[in-house]
């Protein structure tokens, strides 16, 4: 392999920085610590431009604050953004929306696609210290890809599996343009897709365990590709590397349904299967050259010691696992802090979906509570080989609240 920076970790900074008063860059030194040397950073749109052409400056320089000091640490930054602006004439003007799809010029998809690759254009060339931008996130499934206005309704006519896919090819297509165009120098990524289930918005048959769903949208994807009737039969004019959610689910049915992220079974040749299945997609494609980024990973003990001790061993062995797989390039452990706003206390906004699951996937404390390393944030240390003191690191981190 020509290329491989194997140890990552995924972490909205920026948006940690709001909310917990300490500057994003500083928890970098977190991130090298740990031995790793890829960062995941959430690098919306949105959040970044003011409209395709135009860049909110204060949110700029706070992005490049952190990305300059990835680059004094040596550490590789995948930019990801699932976020786009919409035209006049929608209902919504941002998020994860698109019109009904009509390749009509002018119309109102088609004017999305123009100025989504116009976006990419302007965020690519904002930061050069970018190495990778992954242009999207799980479009398989309803909350990140459905129609405009979904959101404001009741939710009961999303897109069906295939529309999604549809979709999801020409948003990449044009995103790569917009990539390319802004710093040819740059790699595109994939959209990362996860698990697949009927109520979440795939069509895998819900008898096979909900990762293979990974490698059966990517084949969704690449058929469309490959089909000849959309933008290019080439996978190069869409993406460079390719990149998925491998997490590691329950396969226990509880009450009638998949209990997912919760008392999970330790992770065995079925979860290097799924990996393994990826790779044959992409090599039934002629994409067997290309590299993978294992994009999101991780494990939650809502809070119980027993299961972060558990969970601390099943870290190590997926790292393990993974690092003998085909073509892996980086495997981004997710997340780096715990986030009790996730608890959607009165008067807090989470950055992420929210509730007890989501708030423990932290490797570390957060500041509040002294960034102190947990026990999958050491046995990562002891894979990577790091001899970094992270309780050390996190005391300097969390004094940086002091700054005026």
């Amino acid at each position: 392999m020509t290329h491989r920076r194997f140890f990552g970790v995924g972490e909205p900074l920026i948006q940690r920085e709001a909310d917990t008063k300490i500057p994003a860059w500083a928890y970098l030194d977190l991130v090298k610590g740990l031995g790793c040397s890829a960062y995941r950073s959430w690098m919306h749109i949105t959040d970044i431009l003011k409209d395709p052409v135009t860049p909110d400056e204060k949110m700029v320089e706070r992005h490049r604050q952190l990305l300059e000091r990835a680059v004094e640490l040596d550490i590789e930054v995948t930019g990801m953004s699932h976020e786009w602006f919409l035209p006049e004439g929608c209902r919504q003007r941002k998020g994860h929306a698109m019109p009904k799809r009509d390749l009509t010029p002018g119309s109102l998809y088609r004017q999305t696609l123009d100025m989504l690759e116009e976006s990419w254009c302007t965020m690519a060339g904002l930061f050069p210290q970018v190495a990778i931008w992954e242009v999207g996130n799980e479009w398989n499934l309803n909350a990140f890809l459905h129609p405009d206005g979904f959101l404001d309704g009741d939710m009961k006519h999303p897109f069906t599996a295939d529309e999604k896919m549809d979709i999801a090819v020409d948003l990449q297509y044009f995103s790569a343009k917009g990539v390319r165009r802004g710093n040819p120098n740059a790699k595109v990524a994939s959209f990362s897709p996860a698990l697949s289930t009927p109520t979440l918005g795939g069509d895998m048959p819900d008898f096979l365990p909900v990762m293979f769903g990974a490698a059966w949208t990517l084949d969704k994807m690449y058929s469309r590709i490959k089909s000849g009737t959309f933008w290019s039969d080439n996978t190069d004019d869409y993406f460079d590397i390719v990149s998925w959610h491998p997490y590691v689910f329950t396969n226990k049915i509880v009450d009638g349904d998949y209990d997912l992220f919760l008392d999970v079974e330790e992770p065995d040749s079925l979860w290097k299967a799924y990996g393994d299945s990826v790779y044959k997609v992409m090599r039934k494609y002629g994409d067997g050259h290309k590299q993978i980024i294992m994009t999101e990973t991780g494990f939650t003990d809502c809070g119980n010691p027993q299961w972060e001790e558990r969970y601390a061993y099943y870290n190590k062995k997926i790292l393990e696992m993974a690092a003998g797989m085909e073509n892996v390039r980086t495997l981004h452990n997710f997340r780096l802090l715990c986030e009790k706003a996730m608890l959607e206390r009165e008067g807090i906004e989470s950055n992420q979906i929210g509730g007890l699951t989501e708030v423990y996937f932290g490797l570390f404390t957060e500041p509040s509570d002294g960034c102190v390393p947990r026990k999958r944030a050491l046995a990562i240390q002891e894979v990577t080989g790091s001899t970094a003191d992270l309780y050390e690191l996190g005391k300097k981190v969390c004094e940086m609240l002091r700054l005026p």
